[in-house]
């Protein structure tokens, strides 16, 4: 289970493959190896780790603010019978312990929950956390830049009834925070926003097969109603280019182990 953006091969992919595609994009840009310890901020239900552990057989530690995500997810890492690999914690990524070292750090669509303010402080604790020769990649939904101060200082939709204090940041805003405080540089950007149109017409579809389930919980019409619309207005910003998801790779200059391979899907001369 997975709440961000999948990776479509063709048009009418399920959605789990593209999801599961995403994961192994993730996980290849990262360059994750056996003798790797990874640092997942924002874990979620714990999908990525267990694929990255089956795969590669690193250890692994996941954080997160959500008490129903960390019981999930450990649940899940139990039922796979990896608690010798994967560790999840209910932690703030400013509470991580200072001494500890990460080779890998990845973040996937949580850096949307940080805050314009703070995006500074979010790129000091992972120049803390992350090895000299580590490698941080983050995932996440952009505004474009001609837009973020006006965005960043209004309410729309999505702040008021989907993600209260939470703001899109600029790619400009990501390099930004990343110059003022650390070390590290860009090796490798990708927009796969379009994918998140593919993305969010499964979720609205599945959704909407869900809703009598749904009612059922206690939710009223308004709610369907609500996250329809939600699905439906995200999904028409992707689909026109004014919403983007970015897939970032970052690393510290010297590290030739971030780059990759030049020669890969070269075009013919």
């Amino acid at each position: 289970m997975t709440y961000s953006c999948g990776r479509f091969k063709t048009e009418d992919e399920d959605l789990k493959a593209a999801q599961m595609r995403k994961i192994s994009l993730l996980i290849e840009k990262a360059r994750i190896s056996k003798d790797h310890e990874i640092l997942e901020i924002g874990c979620g239900w714990g999908t990525l780790a267990i694929e990255a552990v089956q795969r590669t057989g690193c250890k692994y530690t996941g954080i997160t603010l959500s008490e129903e995500q960390l019981k999930y997810a450990e649940m899940k890492v139990k039922e796979a019978g990896l608690q010798d690999r994967i560790a999840f914690h209910l932690c703030d990524y400013r509470q991580l312990p200072k001494t500890q070292k990460y080779d890998r750090i990845i973040s996937c669509e949580m850096i949307e929950a940080v805050g314009h303010e703070y995006m500074e402080e979010f790129f000091g604790c992972c120049e803390s956390a992350l090895a000299e020769n580590g490698i941080l990649v983050l995932q996440f939904i952009s505004i474009p830049e001609e837009r973020y101060d006006e965005y960043r200082q209004s309410s729309d939709f999505i702040k008021e009834y989907i993600f209260p204090g939470g703001c899109l940041p600029s790619l400009a805003r990501i390099t930004s925070a990343m110059a003022t405080s650390s070390r590290l540089c860009v090796e490798h950007v990708e927009n796969i926003g379009i994918h998140y149109y593919q993305t969010l017409k499964y979720w609205r579809k599945n959704f909407l097969e869900k809703q009598r389930k749904i009612i059922s919980l206690g939710f009223n019409d308004k709610f369907i109603r609500t996250w329809e619309y939600y699905f439906d207005y995200c999904a028409a910003g992707f689909k026109t280019h004014t919403l983007g998801n970015y897939q970032v790779v970052f690393s510290r200059p010297g590290n030739t182990v971030a780059l990759s391979n030049p020669y890969k899907s070269s075009p013919s001369a």
